[in-house]
């Protein structure tokens, strides 16, 4: 059996509009076993995880993960189902809205967070080559582009803590604060187990010190693309931009340049025409086919798809136009369209309804015919 990214999976399938009906037919097997891949309780079989890639037309690594050593934010417990199952709990929280739990949890001044952090580094010792100290939890910052929390999982971790399953946190200083390039999760289960304790019980962590920057630690996170972390495509491209990687930028400046929101993005801007989940297919064509992808988002404003309130900027729409575009050229393709598929009505009731690429390209390919 093969170990998936679930949530990835569940991303890319509806990227490239598919139910997971549809999925399981293509596959051969049942809609509850695609169910099943995506919540992470069952794993596809070698034969039926290229059967997944060859459909979703996406490399193996994009999906699977590798056991490297504990796999915590891969797993669900008992706790965490429940958590995440009950009414009115909110699963995940972004990395501005952690770092303001943290601070209300923080019972020292900034001051004497620095005398200490100051005192910490006095201590610090060295192993393998790497550099390690021991600090309060509470005095981690957490960086804007880390991934967001998922609080069951942190819950459970509190409750399950043993410290020999984990490698230390990894933290980088800024003007002598700390902040987390690894183990965000950990910081935040530490101080809710240390939440259960009296004070003079609470539990100070071991992190490892990187010599870096915020830039390299962003790196160092965007790093982690497979094995023990389960990356969304936000976590990516909030890192990637972080860290200056290249793919991430031209994919900002091209979606931002006609005002579409990416979705990851804590900007919002004004006004925004649509908005686009930064996949690593779409980035793909960015990279590849930049000047096609912006005829096509061109195209697609005209027609004034995104008036619609479903997605129109998907990897779906993007593919079938540009298949569209080789075999019928980008002239031909526009006018007909313009002249017959125009409108957020058109959009919502003939092209959104339809699931696969196949049939899209069959009901636009007729009505450039016409």
């Amino acid at each position: 059996m093969c170990k998936i990214n679930g949530k990835k999976l569940a991303e890319i399938r509806k990227e490239n509009g598919l139910t997971q009906a549809q999925l399981a037919k293509k596959i051969g097997i049942s809609e509850a076993m695609i169910g099943f891949y995506e919540q992470e309780r069952n794993e596809p079989s070698p034969e039926n995880l290229k059967k997944i890639c060859m459909i979703l037309k996406i490399k193996q690594g994009e999906i699977e993960m590798f056991e490297t050593d504990y796999n915590f934010l891969d797993s669900e417990g008992k706790l965490t189902s429940v958590l995440r199952r009950k009414d009115g709990f909110i699963r995940y929280t972004s990395p501005e809205l952690t770092q303001k739990w943290i601070e209300t949890k923080r019972t020292d001044s900034e001051q004497k967070m620095k005398t200490e952090i100051k005192n910490a580094f006095n201590s610090m010792f060295s192993f393998a080559g790497k550099k390690y100290i021991q600090i309060n939890p509470t005095y981690i910052n957490i960086p804007d582009w880390q991934r967001d929390t998922d609080n069951a999982k942190t819950t459970e971790i509190a409750e399950n803590f043993e410290n020999a399953k984990f490698d230390p946190i990894k933290v980088y200083v800024v003007n002598g604060m700390l902040f987390v390039a690894d183990g965000a999760h950990r910081v935040v289960a530490i101080i809710k187990m240390n939440m259960l304790l009296p004070e003079d019980s609470q539990t100070k962590i071991l992190v490892e010190v990187l010599d870096c920057d915020e830039l390299e630690a962003a790196r160092i996170f965007l790093g982690q693309k497979s094995g023990k972390k389960n990356m969304t495509a936000n976590d990516m491209y909030r890192a990637g931009i972080k860290a200056n990687v290249p793919e991430y930028v031209h994919f900002k400046e091209l979606f931002e340049k006609y005002n579409i929101q990416i979705s990851a993005e804590n900007h919002l801007l004004d006004n925004p025409v649509g908005k686009v989940t930064p996949s690593s297919a779409i980035m793909r064509l960015t990279e590849n086919n930049r000047e096609m992808l912006e005829n096509i988002i061109c195209l697609m404003k005209k027609l004034h798809w995104s008036g619609s309130d479903k997605s129109a900027f998907i990897l779906r729409n993007f593919q079938t136009i540009k298949k569209l575009y080789s075999n019928f050229g980008i002239e031909k393709v526009n006018e007909k369209l313009l002249a017959n598929c125009k409108g957020a009505v058109y959009y919502e009731s003939k092209i959104f309804p339809v699931k696969s690429n196949a049939e899209v390209y069959d009901i636009l390919a007729e009505e450039i015919a016409k």
